[in-house]
């Protein structure tokens, strides 16, 4: 297979200009580059096993958005029209998927409270709930959007695991929403949070394999078609 340079360029012209954003910011902060480009662990000079599940979700949020983005390309090749919804569905996905694995990575509901109050505010205790359920209606309106959207597509697909998946996150909300004080709220929050996200990739994963095998299936049975007109 030949690669041609417009292909090289593709793939590392983004990586050149997130290290050379990176630099810039680094400068433009008075924040040395060591900060950025180390692991967090050793910047904070903590054990390995530091946040260890908050580790596993961002594995697992960057894994249904690979799988989800992978099929769409691969479905949306076939340019079927019965296959527009499907793409779409998956597309948008792996980009849901790629927003809540950097609102984790980056704790952007955490900083949220920063966008509303500014950035020198004294922020109470109860500032900061206020602006995480913020965040947190936002995303529920958005799942709410997606659902309706793709509701046909959602009701074929037996959407037990998301169901579960909407029942650990609201769950895990609740507890984020109580005293830390609590017996138990990390514990708990986290955990539900965990089994949020396991049942997330678990329903794109049935779903993104059934989708596939569908695929070749008529793409085997357009093959015998053609090969049967001869």
């Amino acid at each position: 297979m030949n690669i041609s340079p417009l292909t090289v360029l593709k793939i590392y012209a983004p990586v050149i200009g997130f290290i050379a954003l990176t630099s810039w910011y680094a400068d433009s902060h008075g924040m040395s580059m060591y900060e950025l480009v180390a692991d967090p662990m050793e910047v904070a000079n903590r054990a390995s096993y530091t946040g260890l599940f908050s580790q596993v979700s961002n594995l697992l949020w960057g894994a249904t958005a690979a799988i989800c983005l992978f099929s769409a390309t691969l479905i949306g090749k076939q340019n079927v029209k019965q296959n527009d919804r499907t793409f779409l569905f998956l597309l948008l996905s792996g980009l849901l998927s790629i927003q809540l694995l950097l609102d984790d990575l980056l704790q952007l509901h955490e900083k949220f409270s920063r966008v509303l109050y500014g950035n020198q505010a004294a922020i109470s205790g109860a500032d900061q709930s206020f602006s995480e359920m913020v965040i947190y209606v936002v995303y529920a309106v958005l799942f709410f959007l997606f659902v309706f959207a793709f509701r046909k597509l959602l009701l074929s697909s037996k959407p037990l695991f998301l169901l579960l998946a909407a029942t650990f996150f609201g769950l895990s909300t609740i507890i984020d929403m109580t005293p830390e004080s609590l017996f138990g709220h990390h514990l708990l929050e986290e955990s539900f949070k965990l089994l949020g996200i396991v049942s997330w990739f678990t329903y794109f994963f049935r779903v993104c394999l059934q989708k596939i095998q569908q695929h070749f299936d008529h793409s085997s049975k357009s093959a015998f078609q053609q090969s049967d007109a001869f």
